[in-house]
């Protein structure tokens, strides 16, 4: 029988990990400061999108919440290489092609045939849709700076500053003193806590 508790505890002790990094930023210089809180930031997006994807595959395949529930389920399967490919085909008049977990519409979409809309994981996810998007967008433009991130990239530094600077770079905005804590802080601790909810712990 599948367990989310492995998954859980390592996401737990890793994203403690970074946490742990990201308070001993300050011995470092300043432009070493910021291009480390932008490894960390892609590190917890990875992070996150693993957690997303495993998850459901073993609800589907038989693994409760952490509180002893069960999933809502419309589908089963007897493992999570099955459950994986329900995601891609069941209820589906074309195959899907490609699972993405980034967003909050794709991680819905993935599961929709699968997993009830009512379901807590579905449930935890659509509101925690803001934030899943914030965290992508700053991981995007790191990740790739092309003229489609850095613009998706600015409504993010709007929000903070009030208005887009050409120099909130990801690593400065990340650090930004105007927060307390800073914004990476927040975004470790915000996934932990949605982590929290996800399964039920």
């Amino acid at each position: 029988m599948p367990s989310l508790v492995p998954d859980y505890r390592q996401y737990n002790a890793e994203t403690f990990g970074l946490l742990t990094l990201c308070g001993s930023l300050s011995r470092l210089e300043p432009a070493v400061q910021k291009l480390v809180a932008e490894i960390i930031h892609l590190r917890l997006f990875s992070m996150f999108e693993n957690l997303v994807s495993v998850v459901p595959a073993k609800l589907v395949a038989g693994a409760q919440f952490l509180d002893g529930s069960a999933p809502t389920l419309m589908a089963r399967a007897k493992s999570t290489k099955g459950a994986e490919g329900l995601f891609h085909t069941h209820g589906r008049n074309t195959t899907k092609c490609q699972l993405r977990w980034s967003r909050a519409s794709d991680i819905k979409d993935n599961v929709k045939y699968v997993i009830a809309a009512t379901d807590n994981f579905v449930a935890t996810v659509d509101q925690s849709g803001t934030l899943i998007d914030e965290v992508r967008r700053v991981r995007n433009r790191i990740a790739h700076n092309n003229s489609t991130s850095r613009t998706y990239y600015r409504e993010v530094v709007k929000r903070h500053y009030g208005a887009y600077l050409n120099h909130v770079t990801p690593g400065t905005l990340l650090l930004t003193p105007r927060l307390s804590p800073c914004l990476l802080d927040q975004y470790i601790r915000r996934l932990r806590v949605f982590a929290k909810y996800l399964v039920r712990a």
